[in-house]
């Protein structure tokens, strides 16, 4: 008896020793609820679930529920959809010579510093104490904290990048001017939850912030937070994200990782201070920009700075080009602007977009142009400039050129007109089409007596029809003499075409020279650029 007593006891002790797990069965995990339409508190009622957020205008919680609990609420007719409420990360750790490859310091001759624009950085928070930085506000939205002060670093090297002050210490950011929210998602390791960020995100929106940055990654997608990005985006936040880093060689099919692959989010990656894509860096087709993100020295939290690698630097310079972009064009939106960052990007790689470098470079406005759709730089920039001036070309009403936008008949003759320098009161016309009301009626009826133009059999004019290059080439000559002495020179231009000899006296004149394949296309429309080329050519000889 005794010898069984011993038995059953040395059991007990073994089966005491065996560490118990809950059974997968009781396994609690978090997950991104969503409602067909309103949130049906009902549902939720459970002592098992716990709630963690609630997003009202998406009609959606984030909620930790026992795995016991997830087939029922999946079969619930009222739930569109349930998703893990997966871990993001920080997309890189810590090192700044990138002012001066993005033009920053022109940026500020022009006094552009971020001056009341409000970036939000959706991180561990920044450190509120720091002599470089001044916060205009912030929340946290990690559970277990009830400051946004940053116990990682992560988030105050990010903070840095984009606002650092420009003072006599440490280093001086993008945007020193802009007003910096922290928006701590994630936690003291640099993790945290998909609906952390996007309680962040909400809240952006909710202060009307006007530019986010997302240092961040996930290579999980998930539609709820792409509809709240979406949803921010449209609000007029731009978006920018870190493309993601790698530890390992990338295949050629790759993309960028999430948020970043977002159409509403601009995805920025790394180059090195030679311009060379970064070997961390993920590339692909949504990539959008590259930015610095090699040595960055930054603001941190211990000690006050510190450098940093990866595409989590990159992302925060893009943003605080954002932010410069909204101060000097305030009357651009956020498609607009993130159109014209596109236009300015310094070209690197192949040419135009490709999946190393997206459309480049990003740079700073360096000086207010005329048209916020016309660049710096371009084969047409310094022409249309010279004509504004001259009050040749206004542009339309929303401060555009549209460069690349046929030119109408009417339009032609009045910026001829203009720098024929004509009266271009309005008045009765002798054509039917024409009326005494229209924007082009004087110079219209003024080019018609000194017979620069002759309208079509019939009498129509048809002010609104494109007008073809040949027909730009007669008016031209006409209008000022041009005389030609050649006779060939471009493919398709033939002797016996009414535009053959005004096209040639515009080539004698150095008026035009044609298109590298020797032709000159007299019967394509001619674009606004163009035009504009041609007549400030024939207005001032240095462009010629």
């Amino acid at each position: 008896m005794k010898k069984q007593f011993l038995l059953f006891l040395t059991a007990i002790l073994i089966i005491m020793s065996i560490p118990l797990y809950p059974s997968a069965e009781q396994q609690n995990e978090r997950f991104l609820i969503q409602f067909k339409n309103s949130i049906d508190e009902k549902l939720l009622k459970d002592e098992s679930i716990e709630i963690h957020h609630v997003f009202e205008s998406i009609s959606a919680v984030s909620a930790t529920v026992p795995s016991a609990k997830l087939s029922y609420l999946q079969s619930q007719p009222n739930i569109l959809r349930i998703e893990p409420d997966h871990v993001v990360e920080t997309s890189g750790q810590f090192e700044n010579w990138g002012l001066s490859k993005l033009l920053a310091n022109e940026a500020k001759t022009n006094g552009w510093t971020g001056k009341g624009i409000k970036v939000g950085i959706i991180d561990t928070g920044v450190r509120p104490d720091h002599p470089d930085l001044k916060l205009a506000g912030g929340v946290t939205f990690v559970e277990g904290t009830n400051s946004y002060a940053d116990d990682e670093g992560h988030g105050t090297h990010v903070a840095g990048i984009i606002g650092a002050l420009d003072n006599d210490i440490g280093t001086v950011g993008i945007a020193p001017g802009a007003e910096l929210y922290a928006i701590k998602s994630l936690n003291n390791v640099g993790v945290g939850n998909l609906s952390d960020v996007i309680a962040g995100i909400e809240w952006a929106i909710e202060k009307n912030l006007d530019v986010i940055n997302l240092s961040l990654t996930s290579e999980q997608s998930s539609s709820i937070l792409e509809r709240v990005l979406d949803r921010a985006y449209n609000h007029g936040i731009l978006i920018v994200a870190a493309s993601g880093n790698s530890q390992t060689t990338l295949p050629a099919t790759t993309d960028v990782l999430y948020p970043a692959r977002y159409q509403s989010v601009i995805a920025v990656g790394s180059v090195n201070s030679q311009l060379n894509r970064s070997r961390f860096s993920y590339f692909g087709p949504s990539l959008e920009f590259v930015a610095p993100g090699e040595r960055i020295y930054s603001t941190y939290n211990q000690p006050d700075y510190q450098y940093g690698y990866g595409t989590s630097m990159a992302a925060p310079y893009v943003a605080g080009i954002a932010a410069l972009y909204k101060q000097a064009y305030p009357e651009l939106n956020q498609r607009q602007i993130r159109e014209l960052m596109q236009n300015n990007a310094l070209d690197l790689g192949e040419l135009g977009k490709d999946r190393n470098f997206g459309y480049g470079l990003v740079q700073a406005p360096t000086t207010e142009r005329v048209f916020a759709d016309v660049p710096s730089g371009e084969w047409y920039t310094d022409e249309i400039s010279f004509l504004y001036e001259k009050g040749i070309v206004t542009g339309y009403g929303d401060k555009k050129f549209l460069p690349n936008h046929p030119v109408t008949r009417a339009e032609a003759i009045t910026m001829i007109g203009r720098a024929l320098e004509y009266d271009g009161t309005l008045r009765a016309t002798r054509y039917p089409d024409v009326n005494s009301g229209h924007f082009a009626s004087g110079y219209i009826e003024k080019a018609s007596e000194e017979q620069i133009i002759t309208g079509y059999p019939g009498g129509s004019f048809k002010p609104n029809a494109s007008i073809i290059r040949g027909d730009v080439a007669v008016m031209l000559q006409r209008a000022y003499h041009y005389i030609s002495s050649t006779k060939s020179g471009f493919s398709d231009v033939t002797d016996d075409k009414y535009y053959a000899d005004p096209i040639y006296a515009l080539l004698d004149n150095q008026i035009t020279e044609g298109y590298p394949d020797k032709t000159f296309k007299p019967l394509n429309n001619i674009t606004r650029a163009e035009f504009s080329v041609f007549l400030a050519r024939v207005l001032d000889a240095s462009f010629r």
